[in-house]
């Protein structure tokens, strides 16, 4: 018979493993992105197809999974969830294309600082004393990627500024997540935010009218968006919200090998970044648990 703190681990692991895809997953939008008029328009698209096909296999999964109390609170928090994850995404590919690429990811990617800040706060959950360190080689391995691809043009402080905003609303999503999972399932809390979010996203960003423009973002919803969203959710509903955070940063390494994939291979200070960003997942992961 297996102890309770064997069957904590094998969850924790589980958890880690669940985020690991799903950032993994997330790493294939330059493939799905490619050809689009627009990051922006492109995550429109997705997130509308998620929220579509998903919704009825989320109410499918809320009648396997019982009656649960849920009040208006709870949709609230649903809502804003999807509102907070459209401004974030509208934000992040601004930050991309209105100013150096560098300095516009960087800037985004310091939520899960501010997730591994707030979660004990916000969540009361207990905080790791791995985690500084994890997070510290995770960006550093971050800017180090992004950084060897070349900077980009435009303004510094402006592209900071947008990936800053976005990030903010990034961490809100992550602290949101945790606050309701266990009013909803892992399908229902991507398929209705997604929905949410593509009402909010689609109006900012617009929609392509050529048919062809919406083939790669729609199959981009499907893998990177309904699938990875649902397997996230699963993972984040495991682990602390801290650890979460730095294991998403696997999501530059997989950004970096589908760049690879498609003809532009990493050099000698990407593959040390990569490093560097694995070795902080490793320290999280191979943390106590309990």
């Amino acid at each position: 018979m297996r102890s309770p703190t064997h069957n904590v681990r094998l969850r924790a692991h589980a958890g880690a493993a669940f985020v690991v895809v799903a950032a993994a997953l997330w790493g294939l939008w330059p493939v799905w992105v490619r050809g689009a008029v627009g990051g922006a328009r492109a995550a429109a698209i997705a997130l509308l197809v998620a929220g579509v096909l998903g919704a009825p296999l989320a109410l499918g999964s809320r009648r396997r999974a019982g009656p649960v109390s849920r009040g208006r609170r709870d949709w609230c928090l649903l809502v804003a969830l999807g509102v907070a994850n459209a401004l974030n995404t509208w934000l992040y590919f601004r930050a991309l294309t209105e100013g150096p690429v560098a300095a516009g990811a960087i800037s985004h990617y310091l939520a899960p600082v501010l997730i591994a800040v707030l979660a004990p706060i916000v969540l009361h959950e207990p905080a790791s004393r791995r985690t500084p360190l994890a997070l510290v080689l995770a960006l550093s391995g971050t800017a180090v990627l992004l950084f060897s691809r070349g900077g980009g043009e435009g303004s510094v402080a402006h592209g900071v500024s947008l990936g800053g905003a976005s990030a903010i609303f990034y961490a809100t999503t992550v602290l949101i997540s945790k606050k309701i999972g266990g009013r909803f399932t892992d399908l229902e809390m991507f398929s209705y935010h997604a929905l949410v979010a593509s009402v909010v996203l689609v109006p900012l960003a617009g929609l392509p009218s050529e048919a062809e423009l919406w083939l790669r973002p729609a199959a981009g919803g499907v893998v990177s968006g309904l699938v990875a969203g649902t397997v996230y959710y699963a993972g984040l509903r495991r682990i602390p919200a801290e650890r979460v955070a730095v294991l998403t940063y696997t999501e530059v390494v997989a950004a970096m090998l589908v760049a690879w994939a498609l003809g532009q291979p990493p050099g000698l200070a990407a593959a040390l970044g990569g490093v560097l960003v694995v070795t902080g997942g490793l320290l999280v992961v191979s943390a106590d648990p309990g």
